[in-house]
């Protein structure tokens, strides 16, 4: 309710994502750990249910989601301290509703009038072309007061450091940060909190922790199953990019499992769809942790799923909080949720849940194989079907009211169908005993009608025995919806409500269609300062006239943010001090429980009082009553001087208009001025060297650059020393060894190349052999890897090899900031850097990375617009791009192949083992399984030619056979059904001045990799000495032809798969 609207006497879930409806929420089995192993020195209190905390004790921050405006109302409304969102454009969500240029202004004006923070979501992969438009969004944010960014490119993150150093930035889940040198990393360029991978246990967000970073760590909602931000499956497949915000969710699509060619029967089809996360159980372990913001995932959810689960936490984490400041019995044992709230999370939406990994490994209790949506929950079972009168009779296991959505049918059933098999609808009416009925209880019978298109589904009727489920609960959505803006009547009606109160507060405020924020140029136009005439010889001395404030000229947006609460709001206490006496206007400060305080006069000039003057006591009660409003008046300090009369309505415009004051104050105090030009070179900038605009869309000075002075190179990863060996002898000019070892999960022969074998391999190799060699890291390099990490790089020190393929940014920092390695050890840049700009190249080639790998969801375009501009930014042309070699699509912490077929018993052991510090002992078995041990007396055949790629593939509805390795620590990874062949465009990749062109010899035996070297090499040459003579088009080469025509009877191809050109043809999405 408006406080303008006050009575005269004051008395007082379905998701909806386009591709495939797959989201979820689920409750994990598995029991909790003492917390006493996870502790922090903090001190906290309770949260109240003002819109002010205390900032003297610790309480972490409840992050909300918001896909649309409604969910950030109903977000701030239950409770959430903070509440992240994305823009229409350049978002990780695409496909969710986000925020237009009006929405994002009022969505933050609304959070901050409440007190709560937002963050903007900017957290996608961004080409060249796009980062000044990228960097003139977020002047905007900037100037508009957002309180941070989430950012995923590196690129981004460099220009938004170099030119806002004072802005706080958050670093996305989708930089896969997973150990604290990534972290650290991360700090020194600026960012001040980061959100690890999901896949990070509690003693590894502590170590993260330590570097000085704040923690934000997702407790609840969508899991992916592979690393965020290294998944390529929807990329490569389907040329829709999960980097770029439109995954098409392959994971919850159906596979068969199959091994050595031949199905394999296993519990559900969706066979890479995980559970979703909820941690609601292990709450009170993250807090003593240190753990700083817990994160709901849910932007494409419901704002009733936004609601009820902000609900949830909110109550949960106040009472953990109480539990710390109080030895009181009466808070003990109230720090997990109570079978209430579990109840109310299931039905929010429930694809059953797990506690992730904070824990332990979570092993087959991660997935949801039988279904990858909203299951509801089971209310009962079908014992009559009256096909006449297309009936059925329900026994109740619990209660069930009349608008309940219900689906009908065992889940996991008809595993062949590609359709969820059950019938859904809502349940219009019900009988019990033959009479109507609006709500049943646990153990009555039911009838309930079928609708039309479930009964006339003659092949697909419900049956005796058929499991019902309840996946739409009206009473609590009732609830719910209670907290939403009271306007029309459905959902319709209150949109459209809110998007016009939206437009009149910012069209009458001074926005445009092309800002989100007020026109800066002269604040002085958008705010006045109200005072008592200083000159006034009556004012009094205990009413202090500098205490006054700017307020906006119109109150439209403080106004929208009254419309937009609820009439049941979450309220902002204040106090109130008035001054009234005779022959001056009425003087009213009104101030926050912050400190804020705004002072106002009113336009009436009080006058002598004939009659019942107007007394402190009339004047407190109006203050004080503020019923309905999104206010409650914590005191009133009333000072009336002389018989003064005052009208009641005159009196209550003055509080309406300090009130309206207080809130344009909150709001307008996070505004900014622009910093800098966003648009300017950011490095330049930072190096205080002169700010020349990057001409980053056009490349109009393309034609202008002196050609690179370097030639084409064959890089080339082998996985065995007589691959190491035939690269050498083809002429590889670099190559790659170490990396994954992998391993077949039946027989555990390994397959790899290991640190260990590094040493007695370097006694076959001369100095210039060495010279040619880079070890590389593992795809994923934990905490306890980098003891490893650190022998190893002093044993290749010692040896004379002096190259390093940092397989993420964690390794490339530890190297970097190690004085005994530094200035020993080229680095050479992996895939896990996602390079997609040259700001990102940039940042690593200023500090001397011998070549950065570009992305491989760019276009031949796009990399020689990427390189163009980089070379106007003075960096060496040393990039790199796959161009050859069987793809990794995913990475995953879960043991797929090892829970499907269930032989790997040591896993099944590792897997109920909680992680402790204990683990990090050198001597546990975790550590003792690490990619980067020495494995001095493993098993591994290092002269193994070639690793089978399809003994272990997914099978998906179309047939294509995607390949899984599984590592020697557990990890699986996904590769592509085709093999990368871009031989064919090796013109235009030497065109666009690449560097290295790398070759993956992964399933490919000693001499197939011999073959693909010199067939490259051979055609770079070619076309090397057909550039000189201008002479591109003209020359025909036998080789290149036999090579493209005839190479899948040839053995550069060994299962006879076809080949793919990856995303070299393409823009992804």
């Amino acid at each position: 309710m408006s406080v303008s609207n006050l009575p005269d006497d004051c008395s007082n879930e379905v998701e909806t994502d386009p591709s495939s409806d797959f989201s979820s929420d689920s409750s994990s089995d598995s029991s909790s750990d003492s917390s006493s192993n996870f502790s922090a020195d903090f001190s906290s209190n309770s949260s109240s249910n003002s819109s002010s905390n205390s900032s003297a004790d610790f309480s972490p921050e409840l992050l909300a989601p918001a896909g649309t405006l409604i969910s950030l109302l109903a977000a701030v409304q239950n409770g959430a301290d903070a509440i992240y969102m994305g823009a229409s454009r350049f978002s990780a969500r695409a496909y969710a509703g986000n925020f237009s240029d009006f929405e994002l202004a009022a969505g933050t004006d609304y959070a901050h009038a409440f007190g709560k923070k937002v963050y903007v979501t900017l957290n996608t992969l961004y080409r060249d072309d796009e980062l000044d438009d990228v960097m003139l969004l977020f002047d905007e944010l900037y100037r508009h007061g957002v309180d941070s960014v989430i950012v995923q490119d590196l690129g981004f993150l460099a220009r938004v450091a170099a030119l806002y150093p004072d802005f706080a930035v958050h670093a996305s889940t989708q930089m896969t940060i997973h150990n604290s040198y990534h972290a650290a990393f991360l700090r020194r360029h600026g960012v001040s909190r980061v959100v690890p991978a999901r896949e990070n246990s509690i003693p590894e967000l502590i170590e993260i922790k330590k570097t000085g970073v704040e923690v934000e760590t997702f407790v609840h909602g969508a899991l992916c199953i592979c690393y965020s931000g290294q998944c390529l499956f929807s990329s490569l497949v389907g040329s829709r990019s999960g980097n770029r915000g439109k995954c098409a969710q392959p994971c919850r699509k159906k596979y068969d499992l199959l091994v050595g060619g031949e199905s394999v029967s296993t519990d559900g089809q969706y066979l890479i769809s995980p559970k979703d996360l909820n941690a609601s159980e292990n709450i009170e372990k993250l807090i003593r942790a240190g753990v700083d913001s817990f994160k709901i995932e849910g932007r494409m959810k419901k704002p009733e799923y936004v609601a009820g689960v902000v609900s949830v936490y909110r109550d949960l984490i106040d009472r953990i909080l109480k539990k710390f400041s109080s030895d009181s019995a009466e808070s003990s044992g109230k720090f997990k949720p109570t079978s209430l709230e579990k109840e109310k999370l299931k039905k929010l939406f429930n694809r059953d849940f797990t506690q992730g990994y904070f824990l332990k490994n979570p092993g087959n209790e991660l997935m949801s194989r039988k279904l990858p949506y909203n299951k509801g929950i089971l209310i009962g079972k079908i014992t009559n079907v009256d096909r006449k009168k297309s009936n059925i009779s329900v026994l109740l296991a619990t209660e069930l009211s009349a608008h309940d959505g219900i689906s009908i049918g065992d889940i996991g059933k008809n595993m062949n169908s590609t359709e969820d098999p059950r019938i859904g609808f809502t349940v219009k009416k019900m009988f019990a005993g033959n009479k109507i009925c609006s709500k049943a209880k646990s153990g009555e019978t039911v009838e309930i009608p079928l609708p039309q298109t479930a009964s006339g589904a003659r092949n697909n009727l419900p049956a005796v025995g058929d499991s019902v489920y309840k996946t739409f609960d009206f009473e609590l959505q009732r609830d719910i919806l209670k907290t939403f803006p009271a306007a029309g009547s459905n959902d319709e009606e209150r949109d459209a409500f809110i998007e016009q109160t939206v437009l009149n507060a910012y069209v009458d405020s001074g926005l445009d269609s092309d800002s989100i924020s007020p026109d800066d140029s002269d604040s002085s136009d958008d705010f006045d300062s109200i005072s008592s005439d200083d000159s006034d010889s009556h004012s009094s001395n205990d009413f202090d006239s500098d205490s006054s404030t700017r307020f906006s000229k119109n109150f439209r947006i403080s106004e929208m943010v009254e419309k937009l609460s609820p009439a049941e709001s979450l309220q902002i206490p204040v106090s109130f001090k008035c001054k009234i006496e005779i022959g001056f206007p009425i003087f009213m400060t009104v101030s926050d429980a912050d400190g804020r305080q705004v002072t106002v006069s009113s336009d009436y000039i009080v006058e002598p009082s004939q009659k019942n003057p107007f007394s402190e006591t009339q004047a407190k009660d109006i203050l004080l009553k503020l019923g309905g409003t999104i206010y409650s008046a914590e005191s009133a300090d009333v000072s009336v001087i002389g018989e003064c009369f005052v009208p009641v309505g005159e009196f209550k415009n003055i509080r309406n208009k300090a009130l309206q004051a207080l809130i344009n104050e909150r709001i307008i105090e996070k505004r900014r001025q622009s910093a800098a030009d966003p648009t300017l070179n950011s490095d330049s900038c930072a190096d205080s060297h002169s700010c020349s605009r990057l001409d980053s869309k056009t490349n109009e000075n393309a034609n202008e650059i002196s050609a690179p002075d370097f030639y084409a190179q064959i890089s080339v990863c082998v996985y065995s020393e007589s691959g190491l060996f035939a690269a050498l002898e083809a002429g590889a000019d670099r190559i790659y060894i170490g990396g994954d070892v992998f391993k077949d999960p039946l027989t555990l022969i390994e397959y790899g190349i290991s640190a260990g074998m590094i040493s007695d391999i370097s006694k076959k190799l001369s100095t210039a052999d060495k010279e040619k060699i880079f070890f590389r890291t593992p795809f994923i390099t934990k905490e306890e890897d980098f003891e490893s990490l650190h022998r190893i790089s002093m044993c290749l020190k010692e040896i004379g090899i002096s190259g390093i393929l940092a397989s993420n940014v964690g390794v490339y920092e530890f190297i970097r900031s190690n004085p005994e390695f530094s200035s020993f050890f080229k680095i050479a840049a992996d895939s896990s850097f996602n390079i997609f700009n040259s700001d990102a190249a940039h940042l690593f080639l200023k500090d001397g990375v011998s070549s950065v790998l570009l992305s491989p969801e760019l276009s031949i375009s796009e990399i020689k617009k990427l390189i163009q501009a980089a070379v106007l930014k003075g960096d060496s042309p040393a990039f790199e791009c796959t161009v050859h070699g069987r793809q990794r699509l995913m990475v995953t912490e879960h043991p797929l192949l090892q829970s499907l077929l269930k032989i790997n018993e040591e896993c099944e052991k590792d897997k109920n083992q909680n992680i402790s510090k204990s683990n990090f002992d050198s001597k546990s078995n975790f550590n003792s399984n690490s990619n980067l041990n020495s494995n001095l007396n493993s098993n591994l055949d290092s002269k193994s030619e070639s690793i089978s790629l399809f003994d272990y593939v997914l099978k998906d509805s179309k047939n294509y056979m995607f390949p899984v390795l599984v590592d020697t620590v557990g990890r699986n990874h996904v590769f592509n059904s085709r093999e990368l062949n871009a031989f064919d465009l090796l013109n235009q990749l030497l065109d666009a001045d690449l560097m290295f062109f790398r070759i993956d010899g992964i399933g490919h035996t000693a001499e197939e990799i011999s073959s693909l070297i010199r067939h490259y090499k051979t055609e770079l040459a070619r076309l090397a000495v057909s550039a000189a003579s201008d002479q591109k088009n003209d020359s025909k080469n036998d080789s290149k032809n036999d090579f493209k025509n005839g190479s899948k009877n040839s053995s550069i191809s060994n299962d006879g798969s076809e080949f793919t050109k990856g995303n070299f043809r393409r823009s992804v999405e």
